[in-house]
């Protein structure tokens, strides 16, 4: 029994080393970014220099991109909305005299998304004309019940309504010990033991709120607020889009596997729409057509479009005895919403008649840029020809 005791001691001395400095080097390196002043240095320094950065954690975005939107709204135009499925679109994709800002955030519903487009519509200046906005059913959307409730979208401050609330310090505690911190740890150690400058690498990591400048293959400059991704020019870019540097791209092998994953009635790409029977919330469609109405009074428009999915996906949906009704009701029921209201829904949901690769993809929803410049590029250049874009839905060859 003693030695029982002896023994666990022991292990527990051992672990409490190992553990204790990694939590504390990483509870630090994560507090260190979590406030609204990073926030707002990381806006200025892309508003000064055009370049690539963005501020922990990737899947809370709102703060950073609300920071940069209101910085943005006097020179842009063109505001587009959306979650993470929207990120790859950028302002090369938009003609002559669109200018842009991409405000889509990470995990943003179609509710919240309404509900911002109807307070930059309610408070915009003059020069803002066209919404962007996507209708997103592989994520469930467009099928969440409820209305749209007020937002009230405001520039942060460092003293204001704005900043961020602090996570608890016990989560930020475990996100210190998750996984990918200590294996970006590890990675910072062993970039500090490799660099030319030891000193120089440990003070950028530790002492520093933020990294060098640096530049990215494309000469774009890039500066990292936070120590995971560092170096590689993952985060948004001026316009807005996000890089998706820190993602791997899906190689062809893998689409066919991952595609009988997502088909599945269980998936997350699935369950609401089999729940709904495919049909869209009318309360959102309601009030997108009422906001439609409105910014075309002012001379704007609505851009609505189905993000692009990974190469034969939406035909496999298509194809499957559970989801293939509710899908196709789905599209009836946007189609002939659209054609009443007079709007064109740009359905890019099977990219490959766009002309989309699986390579243009990290994941089954979300398409990089390059597959995006293929769905507007086909949109904008058949849209010269009235005869090959009314109202209702649209898509590369019918």
């Amino acid at each position: 029994m003693i030695q029982e005791r002896s023994y666990v001691r022991i292990f527990s001395a051992l672990t409490a080393a190992i553990l204790l400095p990694i939590l504390v080097l990483n509870y630090t390196l994560g507090a260190r970014g979590l406030g609204v002043e990073t926030i707002l240095r990381a806006s200025h320094w892309q508003h000064t220099t055009r370049g690539i950065t963005y501020v922990p954690p990737l899947s809370e975005t709102r703060t950073f991109k609300s920071a940069r939107l209101f910085e943005r709204l006097p020179e842009i135009n063109t505001v587009v909305f959306g979650s993470s499925t929207a990120m790859g679109i950028t302002q090369g994709m938009f003609p002559e005299g669109m200018t842009i800002y991409n405000f889509a955030q990470t995990g943003n519903s179609l509710l919240t998304v309404i509900a911002e487009a109807e307070f930059l519509q309610r408070h915009r200046p003059a020069s803002l004309k066209w919404f962007v906005i996507p209708l997103d059913w592989s994520l469930g959307f467009v099928y969440q019940p409820g209305n749209p409730e007020r937002q009230e979208l405001a520039r942060p401050s460092a003293e204001g309504s704005g900043q961020r609330a602090a996570a608890p310090v016990l989560d930020q505690m475990k996100d210190a010990l998750s996984l990918p911190r200590v294996k970006n740890l590890f990675g910072i150690f062993g970039g500090i033991a490799r660099a030319e400058s030891p000193v120089s690498a440990f003070r950028q990591m530790f002492l520093q709120e933020a990294g060098d400048d640096y530049w990215c293959v494309d000469g774009t400059p890039a500066k990292d607020f936070d120590t995971m991704f560092r170096g590689t020019c993952t985060g948004f870019r001026y316009d807005g889009s996000a890089t998706f540097a820190n993602l791997e791209r899906v190689p062809a092998r893998r689409a066919e596997a991952l595609i009988a994953s997502a088909v599945v009635p269980s998936s997350k790409y699935a369950v609401e729409m089999i729940k709904t029977g495919g049909e869209p919330n009318p309360l959102m469609l309601e009030r997108l057509a009422t906001l439609a109405r409105d910014v075309r009074r002012k001379g704007g428009d609505l851009v609505l479009f189905l993000p692009p999915l990974l190469p034969g996906m939406e035909r496999a949906f298509l194809g499957s005895l559970h989801t293939a009704g509710p899908l196709r009701r789905t599209k009836q029921i946007l189609d002939a919403w659209a054609r009443t209201e007079g709007l064109i829904i740009i359905d890019a949901g099977q990219s490959e008649r766009f002309g989309c690769a699986a390579y243009e993809f990290v994941d089954e929803h979300h398409a990089l840029p390059e597959c995006y410049a293929r769905v507007f590029a086909r949109f904008w250049n058949d849209r010269r020809a009235p005869a090959k874009v009314r109202p209702g839905l649209y898509s590369a060859g019918g």
